[in-house]
């Protein structure tokens, strides 16, 4: 039996993970796409190929109907912990949030993901690192090996992280941003895009540049 789906979001990263799933459905036939909840949109509306059926309200219901969700309002930068916080105050049970993978990802076996994550196409791991929950990465982006990445992390499009990178809870990694090995981010920092970081990201703050430096 097909494992029912809703996508918490809309337009942006909710279509992005509708499109990885799509695509997952393609080679693995497991998921029963519903459509999406979103707060925008009005119900019976389409997003793409699939309909509107509900606002984020109603995410416990479908939940508790024994849907599966993939939830993509936190990946907001600047209202990231927010978000966080409004969703972890629903206590989903962690197995219901759905991991998609594109098949044109390149995990290594040896990678470690989590519960809702988003893995896109052309994404990359080296040996050994540790996803865990809630974490997107976009196309290209590469994680090297041994790099531990904490919950509610975002790795945008064509970023490079290095070996052995901590990055914590909730940090953004911006487009086309590169991290040097045995670097550390800290929680709900946000990487400009294009920067090089070459020294430790402090908690709450902002880095940006070649080399990175704080301006907030």
């Amino acid at each position: 039996m097909k494992k029912r789906l809703l996508v918490i979001g809309g337009h942006g990263s909710g279509e992005i993970a509708m499109s990885v799933f799509q695509a997952m459905n393609e080679v693995t036939n497991e998921w029963e796409i519903e459509g999406f909840l979103n707060d925008i949109i009005q119900p019976g509306k389409y997003l793409g190929r699939y309909k509107v059926i509900g606002s984020s309200e109603e995410i416990v219901d479908y939940v508790n109907k024994g849907y599966f969700i993939h939830y993509t309002y936190h990946l907001n930068a600047k209202h990231k912990l927010e978000r966080v916080k409004t969703f972890e105050s629903l206590n989903i049970p962690l197995e219901a949030n759905a991991t998609g993978i594109h098949p044109n990802a390149s995990m290594d076996n040896s990678t470690e993901i989590g519960y809702g994550c988003l893995i896109c196409s052309q994404a990359a791991t080296s040996f050994g690192p540790k996803l865990g929950n809630f974490i997107h990465i976009y196309t290209n982006g590469f994680i090297g090996h041994d790099t531990w990445i904490g919950d509610y992390s975002t790795i945008t499009a064509h970023s490079v992280i290095g070996a052995r990178v901590r990055i914590n809870t909730g940090a953004h990694i911006g487009l086309n941003a590169s991290i040097r090995e045995d670097i550390k981010i800290g929680k709900y920092s946000i990487v400009g895009m294009g920067s090089v970081v070459v020294r430790n990201v402090d908690d709450f703050s902002i880095v940006v540049g070649n080399p990175a430096k704080k301006i907030k």
